[in-house]
């Protein structure tokens, strides 16, 4: 007899799917923006973010490639989770979590709507869908120089996959870079680009990424704060404290609102609740303008 391993979780309704979204997104936004990336003297004061070590910043890197992507279909197409599937045509910030949020944002269910959220999506995701440029690019392995226009979103993902993967599984990020290229009117072969992307990746990772990530850390701080107003409501509304006179001490839970029927929504609920209880691990952070710049 064949066992049945996989989570089956059961069809869920909007407000359930909206505490999963946002459970979602402040776990992914927590393990980018917190003093184990980021060192500890560093404060919001300062015009850019200061990550701990070189190995920090491109996992903050890969991190964001999981942000800026979506999690896999099921068969038939359906999304985990009965998440609302991206737009067919749909790519860019499209297929981000930033999707996932802007149905969130458009339909609130939790807690009233608020506009600040909505604006902090919307400010990173045209962000996102525009370009960088880099002047006189030099590809020694193609004696290739050019200045290389390239969507913010596509290289991100790009470098992310470079700093994750070994290059016998980067096909598609190959495939992207030939894609690149081709725009910027040069026509290459897949070896040539296999050759020539430990370049790109010195080029878009460590000159415009780590440039960039300060002003990223701005948006993603910018989101989970707001994230945060938007659940303080429900949070005062949901907390109950009483005194456990046995363990002597205050204890509290959350009374999950009407609708949050299933068992695996109410403990997204929970979670996300302890979330805005402890707040973000980071202060809201502002880059300075010396850190958005330079590069277009």
């Amino acid at each position: 007899m064949k066992r049945e391993l996989a989570f089956k979780v059961p069809s869920l309704n909007e407000i359930e799917r909206e505490a999963i979204i946002l459970n979602a997104v402040c776990h992914l936004i927590d393990d980018m923006l917190n003093y184990g990336m980021v060192v500890e003297e560093w404060s919001p004061d300062w015009s850019n973010i200061m990550f701990r070590t070189s190995a920090h910043s491109r996992l903050f890197n890969i991190l964001l490639g999981d942000f800026l992507s979506i999690p896999n279909p099921k068969k038939g197409g359906l999304m985990p989770f009965d998440l609302p599937p991206p737009p067919e045509d749909g790519d860019g910030s499209h297929r981000t979590y930033l999707h996932f949020l802007k149905s969130v944002c458009d339909d609130p269910k939790l807690a009233p709507a608020t506009a600040q959220l909505g604006e902090a999506v919307s400010a990173f995701a045209s962000w996102l869908e525009g370009y960088t440029v880099i002047e006189k690019v030099w590809f020694s392995s193609m004696d290739l120089e050019l200045d290389m226009k390239v969507q913010r979103i596509k290289a991100l993902k790009m470098t992310g996959d470079i700093g994750k993967h070994n290059f016998t599984r980067l096909e598609g990020v190959v495939k992207s870079f030939q894609s690149t290229l081709e725009a910027n009117g040069h026509v290459k072969t897949m070896e040539e680009c296999y050759l020539a992307l430990p370049e790109f990746q010195e080029w878009f990772y460590d000159h415009a990424f780590v440039y960039q990530s300060s002003q990223i850390a701005e948006f993603l701080s910018a989101i989970i704060w707001e994230i945060h107003y938007y659940l303080q409501p429900e949070y005062d509304r949901s907390t109950v404290f009483w005194f456990d006179e046995k363990m002597h001490m205050q204890m509290y839970k959350f009374e999950p609102p009407a609708g949050l029927n299933q068992s695996f929504a109410k403990a997204m609920h929970w979670d996300l609740l302890n979330m805005v209880r402890r707040r973000p691990y980071l202060p809201r952070f502002i880059a300075g303008e010396n850190m958005k710049s330079e590069l277009r």
